[in-house]
């Protein structure tokens, strides 16, 4: 599984995930229901630039997680979601120790995540990532202080980041032509779907 950050161009490849979500996936991330609609409409503001947007990808660079880290201030707010399909497997784990690093990189100090009070998988990975829980009116806070990053640990992360888009698009690589190989002779080369569900 190769975890990378995302770029304004991957906008609709976000959009297709979280509409793809069914409702109670949609309250679970979003903590409410929401409408196709609402849904276009946030991810038309998401800030690919000033945030960060971390996509999990499968062997076939399909998206099958998302992580999110809205910056301020004061402290970054953090949002996961993981493909139904794909749950069970440390995906949103993976996701929320690659999210605190990069948050850690950036010089974020504070971090939290606000959930559904019974969104039993999102408690489990915050009481991992050593985050401090407290619960009201259904809904759940976690927070957790971030120290500064060493110098080791900084070119470190440089070089895990250049290695999982080398290593994404080398993926990317590999599934497109082996589409071809399985495909017909005379196919021309398409696209890929990157937040197409699995066959």
């Amino acid at each position: 599984m190769i975890i990378r950050p995302l770029t304004v161009f991957e906008r609709e490849a976000v959009r297709s995930f979280y509409l793809a979500l069914g409702p109670d996936d949609r309250r679970k991330r979003f903590c409410c229901s929401l409408s196709d609609d609402i849904i276009s409409s946030y991810v038309d503001r998401l800030n690919f630039t000033r945030d960060t947007v971390l996509g999990a990808f499968d062997e076939r660079a399909r998206i099958i997680g998302l992580a999110e880290l809205v910056r301020s201030p004061e402290a970054g707010e953090m949002a996961f979601s993981v493909r139904p399909d794909k749950r069970g497997r440390k995906i949103g784990t993976k996701l929320i120790d690659r999210l605190l690093l990069r948050a850690r990189m950036c010089g974020v100090r504070k971090v939290f995540v606000m959930f559904l009070s019974n969104n039993t998988p999102m408690r489990r990975m915050a009481v991992r990532a050593g985050m401090a829980l407290s619960s009201a009116d259904g809904e759940a806070y976690a927070e957790r202080i971030l120290p500064a990053p060493s110098a080791e640990e900084l070119a470190q992360w440089f070089a895990e980041e250049s290695l999982s888009h080398g290593g994404y698009f080398g993926t990317l690589g590999i599934a497109h032509w082996g589409a071809l190989l399985t495909g017909s002779a005379g196919a021309a080369p398409q696209p890929l779907d990157l937040a197409a569900p699995a066959a």
